[in-house]
């Protein structure tokens, strides 16, 4: 069974990995007889909406049998575009070169399920759109009986580095060892997808990333979700442009006065953030 699983994620890491980096186009284009919100000074290309994405995170961004990239995410960019009579393009790139790729003009957003932060909001313009917690996964039968996170002391878990989840864990060692309890080993991968390979070879005994990932490899019958709550937060869009963002928003406004965002939401499973869709800094909760 083990190797039947390794076997499945070294072929989805296999297919992610040929992609990233790569630039993938969206089956929708402009709508016809529709004027574009933001002019070609505003965008990396004129009449397109170029969104950076991390494709290893089903069901919210990957990449299929196909080579196409898909999820939840890349639905709701595909609609944000439509609204702004706008191509949308995707390019699928490791989170790390994400924000200096915004920095550096090569996408207009960046769409991958960013946690909103203060001091990230600080560097990027962000617009906050959906609530997630980091939730814990592990091997179909929870081996290691984790149940809550004080378990974690002294287990072994991998997680994708830089991001929110790795910096979960870290606050959440530092805690237990000041209790006077074992640290968390904290294993580092460049991508998600590497991270479950470690867990189904035997090499953690959990995998930390959000919750919406966690449900999907449970319903696919890989690994369960041992718990899950951690560290509830905002995850937002980011932008270089206040103009691009402000556009977004309102985008995104639209779709949740006309039902959309919550029949999308509720399709995944995801929990919308009902603050203001707009350009948000300083500390917010999930409300």
């Amino acid at each position: 069974m083990r190797k039947t699983i390794l076997a499945a994620l070294v072929a989805a890491v296999s297919v992610a990995a040929t992609a990233c980096g790569s630039s993938s186009g969206s089956d929708s284009s402009a709508p016809a007889n529709c004027t574009p919100t933001l002019g070609a000074s505003d965008l990396v290309t004129a009449g397109t909406l170029t969104m950076s994405t991390n494709a290893t995170l089903p069901p919210m961004q990957y990449v299929d049998a196909s080579g196409n990239i898909t999820g939840m995410r890349i639905t709701l960019g595909n609609d944000i575009a439509k609204l702004l009579c706008l191509t949308p393009k995707f390019v699928n790139i490791d989170f790390d070169s994400q924000i200096p790729g915004l920095s550096g003009k090569r996408w207009d957003m960046i769409n991958t399920g960013m946690f909103y932060t203060a001091k990230r909001a600080q560097t990027v313009i962000l617009v906050p759109y959906e609530v997630q917690g980091v939730a814990i996964s592990v091997p179909s039968g929870n081996p290691s009986h984790l149940g809550s996170a004080e378990d974690l002391a002294g287990r072994t878990v991998a997680v994708e580095a830089p991001g929110y989840e790795y910096d979960t864990l870290t606050a959440l060692s530092q805690k237990l060892t000041s209790e006077g309890k074992a640290a968390i080993t904290i294993h580092t991968f460049q991508t998600t997808a590497d991270a479950y390979q470690a867990l189904a070879a035997g090499q953690a005994d959990a995998v930390a990333i959000v919750d919406s990932v966690t449900t999907y490899y449970q319903s696919a019958g890989r690994f369960e979700t041992a718990f899950k709550g951690l560290s509830t937060a905002p995850l937002a869009f980011g932008f270089a442009s206040k103009q691009t963002a402000d556009a977004v928003a309102t985008a995104l406004t639209t779709l949740r006065q006309n039902g959309e965002l919550s029949k999308l939401f509720a399709q995944f499973g995801v929990t919308a953030y009902n603050g203001p869709l707009q350009v948000t800094t300083g500390d917010i909760t999930t409300q």
